[in-house]
């Protein structure tokens, strides 16, 4: 029996696997941002493939260069407001669940 990983390894892209890895790393660094270096450093590839995410995360609006360091990476607003937006969601639901369990309390 194959278990999901096996089945879904066909699926893997190394360049995504590298772009979310490369999200994590910033994340924790939004005030000082991380060199592009630094970042390729961690994930043992070429400073040319590290400025191809970067890049391309900066043109999906999910990094930028610091304007006070050009040379300095981190997260743009984005994920941010996503993970904001998933937070209020879960509050919400939270909210509506609390009212229910209210309407359906035990009868005193």
């Amino acid at each position: 029996m194959t278990n999901n990983s096996d089945r879904n390894s066909k699926y893997i892209s190394p360049q995504v696997q590298r772009v979310l890895k490369v999200i994590e790393l910033m994340a924790g660094h939004e005030v000082e941002g991380v060199e592009s270096g630094k970042l390729a450093a961690e994930l043992e590839c070429l400073a040319s493939d590290m400025t191809r995410v970067l890049i391309n995360l900066e043109q999906a609006g999910w990094a930028e260069r610091l304007s006070t360091n050009q040379n300095r990476w981190r997260l743009h607003k984005k994920p941010v407001q996503i993970s904001n937006t998933v937070a209020h969601s879960f509050t919400t639901a939270l909210s509506a669940l609390q009212i229910e369990r209210n309407n359906y309390g035990l009868i005193r």
